[in-house]
This record gives C-alpha cells, sequence and structure tokens, in this order.
C-alpha cells in the first residue's frame, strides 16, 4: 500500500464542496431542495441574520466531514493499488452504493424522507464522490 497524499484529497474536498455549491444553488436543485425539506427563505434569513460565525461554522463542520470522507476513499483507492481514473471511479461508486445509498435507503423507510429528496441528495453525492475518487486516483 502506498502513502496517501493530503494535496488531492484537500483537491477533491474542495471540489466537491463546488459541486455542492453549485447543485444546491437556485440554478439546480435549490429551490426544490428547499420545498421537500420544509426550509423557507425566510428561514435562511433567520439563519443568516444569526451571524456569519454560525453560517461558517455549519460550512467550517461540513468541510472537515468531506476531508474525512475522501481521506477514507483515499485509503481504499490506496490500499487496491488503483492508480487509474477508471479505478477511482469504480471505488467511488461502491462506497456511495455500500454506505451512502443505504443510509439514505434507511431515512425514507424510517424517517419517511421523500424519494425525490433522497435523489437530489443522493445524485449530489454520487457526483461528488465520483469526482474525488477520480481525482485522487489520478494523483497517485
Amino acid at each position: 500500500m502506498t502513502p496517501i497524499s493530503f494535496l488531492p484529497i484537500l483537491v477533491a474536498s474542495v471540489v466537491a464542496f463546488g459541486v455542492s455549491a453549485f447543485w444546491y444553488s437556485p440554478i439546480l436543485f435549490g429551490n426544490e431542495w428547499m420545498r421537500l425539506s420544509k426550509i423557507s427563505d425566510k428561514d435562511v434569513s433567520d439563519m443568516a441574520t444569526k451571524g456569519l460565525s454560525s453560517m461558517w461554522r455549519l460550512y467550517v463542520i461540513q468541510f472537515v466531514a468531506t476531508l474525512i470522507i475522501f481521506s477514507v476513499l483515499g485509503f481504499i483507492i490506496s490500499a487496491s493499488g488503483s492508480q487509474s481514473v477508471s479505478d477511482g471511479l469504480f471505488l467511488a461508486f461502491i462506497v456511495w452504493l455500500g454506505f451512502s445509498v443505504t443510509r439514505a435507503a434507511g431515512e425514507m423507510l424510517w424517517k419517511k424522507v421523500q424519494l425525490k429528496l433522497m435523489l437530489i441528495s443522493e445524485i449530489c453525492t454520487l457526483v461528488a464522490w465520483l469526482i474525488g475518487g477520480a481525482i485522487i486516483a489520478a494523483w497517485r
């Protein structure tokens, strides 16, 4: 197993953040996601008026979680000896299917999360993880 470099994990995390920001923007699925999540414009503005520190805290926590996700994916890619974009794509897909989709399916079953809401979130996760897996595997 070869060592994992932090730089591709950092780059993958930044790219994933960008993908998610675009995905949940009003240009793509932001408005529908807010409607299905029962989040109003007033809720968003209330959160913003609580101060930037609370918003930044949420972004920092989410970014740390993203770094952890891609660190684990990087470990899996390294442990498997993968060194190509296609390997990174395949492993990211398998990890997404085995962990993220199954967790989301449980939320649909037990928390009554709507299918459309789950699809918006899970397809974003898939796209971000595929890009991240490709970046990490190609960098090796």
